[in-house]
Formats: structure tokens, sequence, C-alpha cells
């Protein structure tokens, strides 16, 4: 029946062309609006890309014109050719040939209508969240509507700038032709039609609708390369709230208004509901608090209500038999708070589910009446063992100088950075800026006048070349991001590490990371610390000064973002006397750690290069004098840096106590006569800069440093404090328990750049409750590893390849290089903002594009928030970016675009990899062998297909 009522209206649609055409009655322009009949189903172009199509499929009322030829209205443009030829029998051929030419086209027009990939997952027994994927649809039109057009572009002998511009605008045409259509054709929620089997409605009480980025969109250039282009991806989410529940194990069809029809089947009992929100590794047996979330927030129809849950009865059962092992009540948790412009933090209702009586290791679910199951988690020492084991491999993929081969993973990358020039630029990035406006200074950048100036390192090192510089092979340390310089702050992360097993021996063993040296009798985490000195060892002067930062003239470009590409020569700094003392301080510390660890010889290179480093560094007049050449004011002039006269005190203090550990020689706590007061004055001043581990070696070995025992009182005193005030904000900040100031508190709009990370913030916890003994301190650091594992408002953890919903795309220039489809495990997005990138209001939620006449493109200027929000108006960049910002929840916000939402989207080894790592592994309770197959575990050939890529937002 469709078929032929298809054929019969292509037949009319046909003669009415002809007739038309000859005898020249036309519609004005060229253009046929034809209208899909009541109750009657249009042909169209091409299966699902995901959705299963399922019968029953009904238009709706006709009469409504728009682009895509979507039920309702089928709008086909056909601009018809004239041809000049005589009105006789072979024109009125060339006539009919040229309309079965024009439905042709039309055809082509109807294949258009979008199809996307679609996932339909419950909430609860009345909810479902559905979520849609036009990616590939939008690649389709893409290569039907601009590939050919940016190939000519490309066998033209153009700039480079111009074929970009080519690419980055015509993939934006394409999303600003298509996907406003689509987002608002789902939001057409009285057009959405969900039945059961016998064909019965199924009555929707209520609907909502939300849009997020997925990542940076990424298109085919002309010659057929795919490369990341100045759009974003986005996933679109749709919320159905029943009026009455589901029934479990009924099959149901949904049609969508954009003509899709999807099958669905309600298995509660079996498929867990994403309302569970807990840690997807497990708990540890020793963790005193053990807790799940439900909650979910719905976009713009707001919060999934919870009240009718409160109190009743949830069961922790066996994963194995089912069987009810314990039951508790479901509580409410605290409300969700507001910012102080009106911004929720969750957007949710929230409850919490408290199993902390249950120690026994097992494997286990949840599950709660009305909304089925949760999925499965251990309680476990493994539990930790594993997360450990990801966020130090994380460490293992960021190394520089070494091949990342099997057998020891499948994100293999050759041999990085085989050659670095020895430099003249200064190691310490905070001295490049000008001294405050009316202050003077004797350090820093000077111009020939004397001025304090500031200077950007990268042309600081493209302008000043050695001559004949010296070629060193330095394998050791980590890229520091998505780019692959080498900081002087990356010494912390030796130090966090040598903490941890300073503190924890018992925790760390030998082959517990899988990594190149494991099976050499030293723990594995001291051979991830050790390939973070060495280096800066090996480049070493024979003067015992240190170069701490090696670094190129910029950014890596497409060309370059493999580690191991041809590449312009990084180059390593100059050794200055802070730097170097620096240096001594880490170097010594890691000494210490491998002497306990029974590595004499190791221990031993680490002692004699940091007893070289101090001496350089106590020696005056070793302090750097270094002149330039530099562009100011549009003209190369000599400018000059001069180094502080004054040693870092805290460096002075590490380094001075280790090497009088060492040594056993006195002397080297003579520079610190006399200077506890300073001391403590700097630790009350500053501390709040430094890792909570910085002067462990005075609690670990206190007995034999009773010299420092005010100081050590003093500096864990601080800490400890600081560890309180985090320890207070766990329970009473957000329904989620996190370590973070609360709602009201200034400092919560200081997210960006992982400051908010909870393992980050877990360290301080550890560091108090080993200077300390108080289990409050491990308590909360327990709950700051749970909500890093997924027991947050978002459900997913927060590091690649941990769990089962992980992030999946984020900016890593390897990833992007590295011809693997999966992004490489153990990377910790920066992730959570209080503000949103601005990019992300321009790609993602919106799109406003400035015009461009060279590039031949007029602009885009379209809000994507849901209509209701806006009320249907559209809106100015600014006023969707000032929207967006009310209706986001705060702690929801992954503003993904990758290169372009760097607050969010990138990552440092030193500020989110490293302190998960180290957090980690002092919650170990023994040392655990790796998982049998970690190393062996194979990329993903979709990412398309992991849980992670579009969560619920």
């Amino acid at each position: 029946m469709g078929f032929a009522l298809a054929v019969g209206f292509l037949l009319v649609l046909l003669s009415s062309a002809i007739y038309r055409e000859v005898s020249g009655k036309r519609p004005p322009g060229g253009v046929f609006r034809v209208f899909q009949p009541p109750g009657t189903s249009l042909p169209r172009g091409g299966p699902s890309c995901a959705a299963r199509e399922a019968s029953g499929d009904a238009a709706a009322a006709a009469g409504v014109e728009n682009r895509l030829g979507v039920p309702g209205a089928l709008l086909l443009q056909v601009s018809l050719l004239s041809v000049d030829r005589p009105e006789g029998k072979g024109g009125g051929k060339m006539k009919i040939l040229l309309c079965i030419s024009a439905v042709a086209a039309m055809l082509s027009l109807a294949a258009a209508e979008p199809r996307g990939v679609w996932r339909i997952e419950h909430l609860d027994g009345r909810t479902l969240a559905l979520t849609g994927d036009y990616t590939g649809f939008l690649r389709e039109r893409y290569a039907a509507e601009k590939l050919e057009a940016l190939k000519e572009l490309c066998r033209q002998p153009s700039p480079e700038w111009k074929r970009t511009f080519g690419l980055n605008f015509s993939a934006a045409e394409v999303i600003g032709r298509y996907r406003p259509e689509i987002a608002g054709m789902l939001q057409q929620f009285d057009r959405i039609r969900v039945t059961d089997a016998a064909g019965s409605a199924h009555a929707v009480e209520k609907a909502g609708y939300w849009l997020n980025p997925t990542g940076a969109a990424r298109f085919p250039d002309g010659n057929g390369r795919e490369r990341l282009t100045r759009n974003a991806d986005v996933a679109h989410f749709v919320f159905l709230r029943f009026a009455e529940p589901l029934a479990p194990g009924a099959g149901y069809v949904i049609s969508l208004p954009t003509g899709e029809t999807l099958a669905y089947r309600f298995d509660p009992d079996n498929v867990p509901s994403l309302l569970f929100k807990q840690n997807q590794l497990g708990y540890a047996p020793q963790a005193r608090r053990k807790y799940a979330y439900l909650g979910a927030w719905l976009g713009d129809a707001g919060p999934l209500p919870m009240k009718e849950y409160i109190g009743r009865s949830f069961e922790l059962c066996d994963a194995a038999t089912g069987s009810a092992v314990f039951s508790g009540p479901v509580a409410a948790r605290m409300e969700d708070p507001v910012s102080p412009q009106g911004t929720p933090f969750t957007g949710e209702e929230t409850a919490e589910l408290d199993f902390s009586s249950v120690s026994a290791p097992g494997t286990y679910f949840l599950r709660v009446p009305g909304i089925g199951r949760s999925p499965d988690f251990r309680i476990d020492g493994r539990s930790i063992a594993d997360a450990f084991y990801i966020h130090a491999r994380g460490l293992y993929h960021k190394r520089c100088g070494i091949a990342k081969e099997k057998p020891y993973t499948n994100w293999t990358t050759p041999l990085c950075h085989r050659e670095v020039l020895r430099g003249t630029f200064p190691p310490d990035d905070g001295q490049y800026n000008a001294a405050p406006k009316g202050k003077t200074r004797d350090w820093g950048f000077f111009d020939s006048h004397g001025n304090s100036i500031s200077v950007k390192h990268f042309n600081l090192i493209a302008e000043n070349l050695p001559a004949d510089p010296e070629p060193l092979f330095l394998p050791g340390g980590w890229h520091d991001a998505a780019d692959f310089d080498r900081r002087p702050c990356h010494l912390s992360i030796v130090g966090d590490l040598a903490a941890a097993y300073l503190l924890k021996p018992e925790n760390f063993s030998d082959g517990q990371l899988d990594l190149p040296e494991s099976g050499n009798g030293v723990p594995d985490i001291l051979d991830e610390a050790r390939w973070g000195l060495e280096h800066l060892r090996l480049a070493q002067q024979p003067d015992g000064g240190v170069g701490t930062w090696i670094e190129t003239d910029h950014h890596p470009t497409p060309a370059e973002y493999l580690p191991s590409s041809p590449q312009k020569p990084f180059r390593l700094s100059l050794a200055t006397r802070a730097g170097t003392l620096e240096y001594a301080a880490y170097a010594s510390m890691l000494a210490l750690a491998l002497r306990q660890a029974g590595d004499a010889a190791g221990s031993e290179l680490c002692r004699e290069s940091a007893r070289r480093a101090w001496e350089y560094a106590l020696n005056p007049a070793n302090r750097k004098i270094q002149y330039y050449s530099y562009y100011l004011d549009k003209r190369k002039q000599m400018i000059s840096y001069r180094e502080p006269k004054e040693l870092p005190a805290e460096f002075l203090l590490k380094a001075g106590a280790n090497l009088r550990l060492l040594y056993g020689d006195a002397a080297y706590l003579e520079p610190l006569a006399g200077r506890g007061k300073e001391l403590a004055d700097l630790i009350r001043r500053e501390s709040w800069r430094w890792s909570p581990f910085l002067f462990v070696e005075l609690e670990v070995f206190r007995d034999r440093l009773e010299e420092f025992g005010e100081l050590r009182r003093f500096w864990t005193g601080r800490v400890v404090q600081e560890a309180r005030e985090m320890a207070g904000q766990i329970d009473g900040g957000y329904p989620y328990r996190i370590a973070w100031y609360g709602a009201r508190n200034w400092k919560a709009g200081r997210m960006s750049w992982g400051n908010c990370h909870p393992l980050r913030r877990a360290l301080t916890l550890l560091a108090a409750y080993a200077y300390s003994g108080e289990k409050s301190f491990l308590d909360a650091a327990y709950l700051c590893n749970d909500f890093h594992n997924g027991a947050n408002p978002n459900g997913t953890t927060m590091t690649s390849g941990l769990g089962y919903r992980c992030p999946v795309r984020f900016l890593d220039f390897t990833s992007y290089a590295d011809g693997i489809a999966e992004f490489v495990p153990g990377i910790t997005p920066y992730r959570n903002t209080y503000g949103i990138a601005r990019d992300d209001v321009r790609l993602a939620h919106g799109l406003y594009y400035g015009k461009r006449p060279e590039a031949g493109f007029a602009g885009i200027s379209k809000s994507l928030l849901p209509l209701s929000l806006r009320g249907g108006r559209e809106l100015a960049e600014d006023e969707s970016a000032k929207l967006l910002s009310r209706a986001w929840p705060i702690w929801r916000r992954w503003a993904n675009v990758e290169p372009y939402s760097v607050a969010a989207s990138e990552y440092t080894v030193w500020e989110t990899i490293a302190p998960a790592a180290a957090a980690t592994g002092l919650l170990l309770d023994r040392a655990y062998p790796p998982e049998p197959g970690a190393k062996e575990r194979v990329p993903a050939a979709d990412i398309t297909q992991l849980p992670g890529y579009a969560p619920l937002p």
C-alpha cells in the first residue's frame, strides 16, 4: 500500500511537472512545493544509521514546510533548466528528460532526511533518555554538497590558509543548514508517539531536551584526509516522562518528529538504569563510608522527581545469585545549592544509598523498586589497585624519549625527541612577566634602559638560537600535556610518587604496573619517578648545573601532532641556581626512596647528582645574567635577564635536609641556620601553591631530623588545618560528596584547569592522615575517589580507560595522530569549569560564525538552546551565552570542544594525572599485581560505541 501510494504520488508529481513545463505554468522561482497528504508516508532515502526501523510509522499532519523534507511537509526545491531547443518532438523529449532529472533531484533531496544513531536507556519505570547522534548524517550531507568543491580547490594552486578556510566554513555551512532543523524537530514533543506491541499509545506526560558537545568535528578535506575543523560534534538528548509506568519485558515503538522510528524493549531487571551513580570500579573493603546516588537532570524539563522513592527500601544484591545481602532506606540528600547568579550545581533531586556497613568482598548490584538495578560493582581491594594501574599508566603513556610499544601497551608510538639542543632561555616561566606597575625589582627581564619587561618564551627561544648548539639525547620525563614540552614543575611528580612510597612502602612492588623496567627488583612506582628525573640527570653539566625546562618555539602544528614526527628541535634551558637547587631537592628525595627500596646503585646515582647540583646552586658566582636579541615595539633590541640573588628557601630546606640524611653531614644545614621564622612565614604565605608532601621527609625521618621539629609541626599543622576544611566540605557542600568549596564561597568559581579534581584534592587529605592519623581524612579521601570514579552528577569517571563510562574525546595531539581510534587510556582531562568556554557557545550550544567574505561565507547566528528556555526566540551570541550560564548546572559542565575549550578539555601530567596516581597508590591496602591481560587491552575500533562517547548531560 505504502509503495503504491508513493509511486502514484511520484507519477502525479512527474505529470504535474511535465504539464507545467510544457504549458509554461511554473511556480515562481522554479520551486515545487509538494505537501504530503495526511495519513500517508512518503518513501525515505536510505536506512537509519543505527535506529531500528519499526512498523507503524504514521505521518504527521500536512502543511508545515521545512528544508529537510520530513513528514508533515516535504518541501523539494528543484531549479528547472531551460533548454534552447524548438518546441517540436525533440524539444518535448528534452523537457521530459529534464523533468525526470528534476524528479531524481527531488528524490535526492528526500534522501537528506535526517537519520541519527539512537540509544535508548531507562532512568526509572516512567522515564526514558534518548541520545541521538547525527554526526554520520552531517558527514553524508557534507560529502554530497561540499566535498567536490573542496577537491577542486585542492587541485588548484591555492594557499593552505584558503583550503583550511574552505574546509572549516564548508563544514559550518552544512552544520548550520541541518543541525538547527534537527534540534527544532526533536523539540516538537506533541509529535512524539510511543506505542506498545498492540499499537496502543503510551502517553507522554512531560518531555525535555538538551544538546551537548561530544568533541571537535572531523571532516575530510579535499585530499581525503580526516581533519579537525573549527566546528563541534554534538549529541541530542530527548527525555520522555510517561503518565503510566512502562511494562517490564514489553516492547515499544517510538516515532520521532524527524520521521525516525525506534524500537525499544523495557527490561529493568537485566539492563541497568542510568539513575544509579556509583564508583564504577568498586569500593575498598576498608573504606568506612560507601554510598551510591540516584538522580538525573532532564534538560529543560528540570530534575527527575525523586520524592516518591525516598523512604523505599533498596537492596544490595549478590551479582552471582541475585539474592539480597543487605537492605536500607533510600534517603534524601541535601537540596541542590545554587550559585549567587541562581544557577543550580547538579540540576537534580538527589537520593543516596548507604551500604557502608558492607565490607565482604564480592561483586554486587543495587536494586530499587520502580527503578530497576544498577551496573555490577565490586567491594574488593582490587578496585583501588585497578584505578592506580590506569592512573600510573597514564604517566607511562606520556613518557618522552622512549617508544611505547608491545608488549607493554597496544597504544603504540615510536621513539620521540631523539635530539635536544642546549639552549639559553631561563627555566622559570614565572620570571617572564614584568614587575607589577609601580614596583621595581632586580631580577627578570629588562630592556636596554633597565625597565622591567614581559617576554614571550616562544619568541625568546625562536630569536636566540646558539650558533653551534650542543646536541643531547635526553630520554626521560613526561610530555606536559597535549603538547610535548618537559617542565620544571614536573619535579613535583617525582616528589609525590616518592612520598607515596616513603609513607606506604607496603603498597608498592616490582611488576605492579607492567613497565619496561618491571622485573628489575625496584618497585614500579619508583621506576616511574626515576623516569621523571632521568633526562635532567643526563643533562647535568660538568659543573653540576641543571637546566630544567625543555621547550621549543611554538605549539605543535597538525603535521607535528605525533611526538615522533619531524619537528623543530627542542631546547634545554639555562642552568640557573634556583632551577638547579630544585633539581637537587627532588634528586636527593628520590635517592632516599631508592635507598629504602634496596636499590643502592640507583640511590647513589641520584645522591651524587644531587650533591653536585647543591654545590652549583650555593655558589653565588653561578648567578645568571644573560643577554638576548628580542623584538620590542616592532624592532629588534638587546634585552637582558637577571636571575634572583636569593635562592628559594623551600628547596634549600628540602635539599639540605635530604643531603644531611644521605651523607650524614650537618654542614648541609648551615644555609638554614637562624631562618626558622622566615621559613614559617614562607609556609604560611605560599604553602597553598605547594604539594602537601613537599616536606614529607621531615615527617618520615623525624627521628633523624630533630632540629626541624618545630618547623615540622608547623608545616604538618598547616596541612591538617587545610584538610579539616576539605573534610567539612565533603558532607555539607553538595549532594554528591566532594571536597570542594561550597556554592556561596567565591573560591567555588575556581574549578577550571583541574583545580576541583577530587583526587588532586585528596592528596591533602591523605597527607593530613599520614601526619595526624585522623581517620576522617582517610574517609574523605575514599569519597573523593568515589566521585572521580562515577559517583558524581554526570555518572562518568574522569579518566580515559577507567571504568565502563569514561572520557572518550579530549585535547591530546598524540591521540589525534597515532592512527588508533580510541584515545590513550590514563588521561584525566580538566573537565569541569565554573564558566563556559566561549567556543562552546559559538560551536556547540549555538552556531555563531562571523561573515568571511574572502571565503564566500555569509556567517551564521543561531542559538541551539532549548526553545522553551528562549521562548522560541532567536538569540544573539551574548544573550545565548548568558542563558546557557543560567541553565546549565555547574557540576554537569564539560564544554568539550577539544582544542577550542582548553580549560576543560586538556590536562597536564602534574595537575591531573600524577595526583590521581599518587592518591590511589596511597589508598591501597597492599601491593597488588596487575590484572591478567591488563596491558594487552585492545583499543576500541569505533569510539562512538563506547558508553562514554555521549553520556547524559
